[in-house]
This record gives C-alpha cells, sequence and structure tokens, in this order.
C-alpha cells in the first residue's frame, strides 16, 4: 500500500479511525438524541425527517444503511404534495443542458453561465423572468439548489448531490475527530 506519509503529508501526522460496533450504535443513538433535543422546540419541527435513525457509513460503497436512505428518500419523494402534477415544459430543454453538465461532472454554474446556457439553447429560451422563476421553482423538485442570500445569490448548484458530500463530511469528521481519532505517526 506504500508510506502513508507521502510528500503531500509530510510533516502532517497520519490519522486512520476505527469503531467497534457497538460503539457505532451508542453514537448513533446519542446523535438522534441530540438532534431530537436541538429541535424539540422548533415551530417547523413537524417538517423535519429524523423519525427513520439512518446512519451511513461514508466508507463503505456496500453499507446496506445507504439503500434504506435511498428508499426513505424515494418515499418522501412520492409524499410530496407536487408529486405526479402535470408541469410546463418550457423548461426542460434547460434541465436536460444542466443534467448534461452533471454528467460531465460539472456541479455548480454561476448565475451567468446560466443565463449563458439559457441563450445558446435554440428550442425554448426562457425570458429573464422566467429564468429567475426557474431558479426560484425548481429547488423545490429537488434538481437544483439555490440560495438567495446575498452571499451565494450568484450561484446555482446543479447537482444537490454536492451538499449531500458536503453534509457528510461535516458529520463524519466531527464524529471522527470529537470521539474516536486515533493518531499515528510514522
Amino acid at each position: 500500500m506504500g508510506n502513508p506519509q507521502s510528500s503531500f503529508l509530510k510533516g502532517f501526522p497520519f490519522l486512520s479511525c476505527w469503531l467497534i460496533r457497538e460503539d457505532i450504535e451508542t453514537r448513533c443513538t446519542e446523535l438522534y438524541s441530540g438532534v431530537e433535543e436541538l429541535f424539540k422546540d422548533y415551530e417547523g419541527r413537524e417538517h423535519l425527517v429524523i423519525d427513520n435513525k439512518i446512519f451511513v457509513n461514508a466508507t463503505d460503497n456496500t453499507d446496506p444503511e445507504i439503500d434504506i436512505l435511498k428508499k426513505a428518500i424515494k418515499y418522501l419523494t412520492f409524499q410530496h404534495p407536487c408529486w405526479g402534477e402535470e408541469m410546463p415544459n418550457a423548461s426542460v430543454p434547460l434541465e436536460l443542458e444542466m443534467a448534461n453538465l452533471v454528467a460531465k461532472s460539472k456541479q455548480v454554474l454561476s448565475l451567468l453561465e446560466v443565463e449563458e446556457l439559457n441563450a445558446i439553447i435554440k428550442v425554448s429560451v426562457l425570458s429573464n423572468e422566467e429564468l429567475r422563476d426557474f431558479i426560484h421553482f425548481q429547488p423545490s423538485f429537488g434538481t437544483i439548489v439555490y440560495f438567495d442570500t446575498p452571499q451565494l445569490r450568484g450561484y446555482v448548484i446543479i447537482s444537490p448531490l454536492l451538499l449531500v458530500e458536503v453534509m457528510r463530511s461535516f458529520v463524519t469528521g466531527t464524529i471522527c475527530y470529537n470521539t474516536y481519532i486515533h493518531c499515528y505517526t510514522p
């Protein structure tokens, strides 16, 4: 496997993490209890889905919890009040172009890039107002993510799974760094 301390990591300690199955189950219970406590008085609590206690091992692609998570997401998708409704199709060419970019590993576009992408679509170019509505409405379908805040207003996340990876890195990092780190310096 080679030297764990490559030239890239020279001068930094080599970290390895491991857990015993009982530790994972205990930690999972503690995490969910903490989340429930955190949101117990939150006025939007009924909109949070934290009943399914799913704990995905981010380092194992064969973790059976991933399938449980997929089924839970699929179930919630079908429960969405707009599921099955007819939608206007003027934005479909733009959606397809964005999907093609995601397939080519593009995950975030600037607003200017979205406008340029819209302009080159000859089949159905959205007006500025339609494009604005598209950017604000599409997140409800989970195809893009747009934050209408001053710091993020200029960007559109065209691969919502990027946020899942970001959140997974926070959760995994927090668990490892707070509880289960064993340092090894070769």
